[in-house]
């Protein structure tokens, strides 16, 4: 007679049942928040409603007629500003070039007040530095974000994934010795 090469969920124990079904519904759950996370983040930075290829586009690498801190103002971020005039004194501030001179004068308290808080490499290295001309000056302008700033906020992500698929395949070879 021919041994089954793999156990069946009905063979396991009650207990390995309980956390398998745990395990998955969990790893069910963050995927459901990691989208909307994703909805919420990006829908809507190209002047539509919903979540688009084009957002994630406008997100990460600005459009055309966007920066990334234009998209960003325009969209999540404009409710973290206190005034509803600082939007459009940062829209015209990228609009006349984004110059240093105006960003010393104008935009840095602005960013200072309302948005270092959370985009300081220190409290947040995924976001974007918004503490100095040079970092802010990167969003914007046109152009997308940088391989550097790709690969930092990729690197966390992978590790995610690299964890994830070592603890499932360390769960599967201790069910596979328990069948054994």
């Amino acid at each position: 007679m021919v041994k089954e090469r793999y156990t069946r969920f009905k063979d396991i124990s009650v207990s390995e049942r309980i956390l398998n079904t745990v395990f998955l519904l969990t790893i069910g759950l963050g995927y459901l928040m990691a989208l909307a996370n994703m909805y919420y983040t990006h829908q809507g930075l190209d002047g539509k409603a919903g979540l688009s290829i084009e957002d994630v586009v406008i997100s990460y690498h600005g459009s055309s007629n966007q920066t990334r801190l234009g998209s960003a103002i325009n969209g999540i971020m404009e409710s973290n500003l206190k005034y509803n005039s600082d939007k459009d004194i940062i829209l015209q501030w990228i609009e006349h070039g984004a110059n240093e001179p105006e960003y010393n004068e104008k935009i840095a308290p602005i960013l200072n007040r309302d948005c270092i808080l959370c985009h300081t490499p220190s409290v947040n290295p995924s976001l974007p530095d918004l503490t100095h001309y040079a970092t802010v000056s990167e969003v914007a302008h046109a152009g997308g974000a940088t391989i550097p700033t790709l690969v930092r906020v990729s690197h966390i992500h992978l590790f995610g994934i690299a964890f994830i698929l070592f603890f499932i395949g360390a769960t599967c070879k201790i069910i596979d010795r328990k069948t054994r």
